[in-house]
């Protein structure tokens, strides 16, 4: 009981920061959300096992150059492209039953194409139109949630058919549809209460933020498991790292920009 209390608190004061950061202002947002991202990539880096400060501080360049508007849309789209090439390379590589070593240099270029580019569009959903916009950043962050706790509970109340049992057991398809159908609800909801977006646009961003949300959880989990621990950090009580924490938003991120931006 006191587990439940403590994951509570910790999980609430994680979603207040974020919210009251993303209504307050750019700069408080992106301090917010740049803090936690580099303990994410952190975190990361310390799982495989990688000491290196180029994602950090390619991730640092990134966010003051988007902040202070000197990316041009010809460099966030090669930007873009090489963290979807990189997400791809995962979703192939959690498919893979072999256990891959990774060197140095290809621990790098995780690091970065992976932890490093997909943090960045996080920060970079709020700047869509190259305008700040909180609102796409609050319909991202309700999906995502909305999904992760109702594929959780459903997933425990009537899951029985394992999603992917080598990488995580006690995931469902039960779960998996729960958490998809309560996004719809919500990005249908979220649509009627702020018409700024298309009723097409918003399922499409719960159908988008269900797979891909459960797709990050998984590489997160496979990361794990190779590494033969149960999470990635302890700074969030209860919940783990903030790895653990923000893995489903990580690799949801560059395609939810995708999808708004183009």
């Amino acid at each position: 009981m006191k587990e439940i209390y403590v994951r509570g608190i910790s999980g609430s004061l994680y979603v207040t920061l974020i919210l009251v950061s993303l209504f307050f202002d750019q700069l408080a947002f992106n301090l917010v959300l740049f803090m936690f991202s580099s303990l994410a990539i952190y975190e990361f880096q310390k799982l495989i096992n990688h000491k290196s400060f180029l994602s950090i501080a390619l991730f640092v360049l990134l966010v003051y150059n988007l902040y202070t508007l000197k990316l041009n849309q010809t460099l966030l789209n090669g930007i873009l492209v090489t963290a979807l090439v990189g997400h791809v390379a995962l979703l192939l590589w959690l498919y893979q039953k072999e256990k891959t070593k990774l060197n140095y240099p290809l621990k790098s270029i995780v690091s970065v194409g992976y932890m490093c580019l997909s943090c960045f569009f996080i920060i970079a959903l709020a700047n869509t139109g190259n305008v700040y916009n909180p609102s796409v950043v609050f319909l991202f962050y309700l999906l995502v949630w909305n999904n992760n706790s109702f594929a959780y509970l459903v997933g425990k109340k009537i899951g029985k058919t394992p999603l992917f049992p080598s990488i995580s057991p006690k995931k469902t398809w039960e779960g998996f549809f729960g958490g998809l159908f309560f996004s719809i609800i919500t990005s249908i909801i979220f649509q009627y209460l702020n018409s700024e977006f298309s009723i097409m646009l918003c399922v499409a961003s719960a159908l988008i933020v269900s797979i891909l949300s459960t797709f990050g959880d998984l590489i997160q989990s496979k990361f794990k498991r190779q590494a033969n621990v149960k999470d990635s950090g302890y700074l969030i009580p209860g919940h783990g790292g903030f790895y653990d924490r923000m893995d489903s938003v990580i690799f949801a991120a560059p395609w939810f920009y995708l999808l708004f931006n183009y």
